[in-house]
């Protein structure tokens, strides 16, 4: 799926100093990344018209605190629409606002009434034309019919105006989870890219975000209009890379990994071998555990049966991902929670493999390589860490000095 030309690495050791490549794609870097768009799940390979912020009317909240709520494996923020209440997928992994009309094999299969009850319906004409055309929108798990409306948002008690959003029509399965939309919390875009529609924080002025998770029965997502403060407890951070200088038309919050452990294995090398010039995890709410590309997925499953050959299976599948500290901080050591988490009622240590027809990160420029458009480039391979790696812990992302912090 990744099928890039790389460079071999003989040690997972080369990547305590970033790569070149990976380098050159941190936040903040001195070289040349092209514009960003401020107003403008996973995978987005079709995304149309870039248009003028809605306008604003009342003044951004500094600080907006909105609770969260657990559920088949996702937490979901609840917002309004007008009259209309929705919920989505919190999900860090994606850009967009999204919502859902029951059309099509739902309709059909007479499945609305319990979708609609659990996540909100609108239908095709919810909210007012915002003057983008129609698209297809590509995700890890569907694709879907979008149609690109301006409605009244209403979140966290606290009513933000006018915004544009996704309405959902006809999706097609790949095979992932089919619940609620995506309540996408990617900020920025390449500005030249013709195929993308604002994101939600990109229209509004919150820089920062927090997913707190470290209170299961009072999660929380804060969005903030300015850096977090630093304080004595924010001492691991990882650098974000932007992977845009890769050919990835959102800027992703993406950090370089240092290692991945499965049962005492460093399954990096298998990267490495087959000629990725590093291994980059982009931090994804919208992930309940651990998804990999077919390659390391294999050698993750390879580690996992040789681990429960000599232990048992309970005591095989343990997942540790460490992430490159940015300067002046210690690395990031992440572990995927193992077990039935008593204050969700569910288990999050799910691994699986990317599923090719949702396409990479890099489709669309990728495309473009095999027709000769643009000239071939290397890339490290993606993985997409969920939430299993981050409960108990609050996450920070902010985008004003390229930073995702991670708080005991």
């Amino acid at each position: 799926m990744l099928g890039a030309p790389g460079i071999h690495r003989e040690s997972k050791k080369e990547l305590l100093e970033p790569p070149e490549l990976l380098r050159s794609c941190q936040s903040g870097s001195t070289e040349s990344t092209g514009q960003t768009w401020a107003l403008p799940r996973r995978s987005l390979a079709l995304l149309g018209v870039l248009d003028a912020p809605v306008a604003q009317a009342a003044p951004w909240p500094g600080l907006l605190v909105v609770p969260l709520q657990f559920e088949r494996g996702a937490f979901l923020v609840n917002f309004t629409l007008g009259a209309v209440a929705f919920r989505g997928v919190m999900d860090t992994g994606s850009p967009y606002l999204l919502v859902s009309a029951c059309v099509g094999a739902r309709k059909a299969a007479g499945r609305c009434e319990e979708y609609c009850a659990r996540y909100g319906c609108g239908d095709m004409q919810t909210g007012r034309p915002s003057g983008l055309p129609e698209n297809i929108i590509m995700l890890t798990g569907a694709s879907a019919a979008a149609r690109w409306q301006v409605g009244n948002l209403e979140l966290g008690g606290t009513a933000l105006g006018n915004l544009i959003f996704g309405m959902l029509g006809q999706t097609q399965s790949f095979g992932g989870n089919a619940g609620a939309p995506n309540f996408g919390l990617i900020r920025e875009g390449r500005a030249a890219d013709s195929e993308l529609r604002p994101t939600f924080l990109g229209q509004t002025a919150f820089t920062s975000l927090a997913v707190d998770l470290r209170d299961l029965l009072r999660p929380k997502l804060e969005l903030r209009a300015a850096s977090f403060e630093q304080n004595a407890l924010s001492t691991r951070a990882a650098k974000l890379l932007d992977l845009q200088l890769l050919g990835a038309p959102l800027t992703y919050y993406a950090a370089e990994v240092e290692s991945l452990i499965v049962d005492g294995v460093d399954i990096l090398r298998t990267a490495f071998a087959s000629g990725f010039p590093g291994v980059v995890a982009i931090l994804d709410t919208g992930t309940t555990g651990l998804a990999l590309p077919e390659l390391l997925f294999q050698s993750f499953d390879a580690a996992r049966r040789a681990r429960a050959r000599e232990a048992g299976v309970k005591a095989s599948g343990n997942v540790e991902i460490k992430l490159v500290p940015a300067s002046g901080f210690s690395a990031p050591v992440l572990q995927l929670r193992r077990g039935r988490i008593a204050e969700l009622g569910a288990s999050l240590d799910i691994v699986t493999a990317l599923n090719g027809a949702a396409g990479s990160v890099f489709m669309r420029t990728e495309l473009a390589e095999q027709d000769g458009k643009v000239p071939p480039a290397e890339r490290p391979a993606i993985i997409f860490l969920g939430l299993g790696f981050l409960l108990g812990l609050r996450l920070e992302i902010d985008t004003n000095i390229g930073l995702a912090k991670f708080v005991d």
